[in-house]
């Protein structure tokens, strides 16, 4: 005699007296994806401010855009990573479009 295997059902999660939904985290990235490196163009980012009096994460932000001194350029690739990282240091720095 076959059973019939019930179609199991997830139980809604009860956390301190409340059911809590469940959010489906978005896929990691394969190994060997590079979502960075289809950047069209390139910015030069200039050091303009000091970084003096600024807080912990602006000056770590300004040192791995390559900045060290005043004055000092670097070209960087133009993607969202880059943009992100010039949005929190934009009173720092200047930006140009290299062609």
């Amino acid at each position: 005699m076959a059973t019939k295997k019930k179609a199991e059902t997830k139980q809604p999660l009860y956390i301190n007296g409340r059911y809590v939904v469940e959010k489906k985290l978005p896929a990691k990235p394969k190994k060997g994806d590079k979502p960075y490196d289809v950047a069209k163009g390139q910015v030069k980012v200039t050091l303009v401010r000091s970084t003096l009096g600024c807080l912990e994460e602006q000056q770590a932000t300004v040192r791995a855009l390559g900045l060290t001194k005043i004055r000092t350029s670097n070209i960087l690739p133009d993607n969202a990573a880059t943009r992100g990282m010039i949005f929190k240091v934009k009173h720092l720095v200047t930006v140009e479009e290299v062609k």
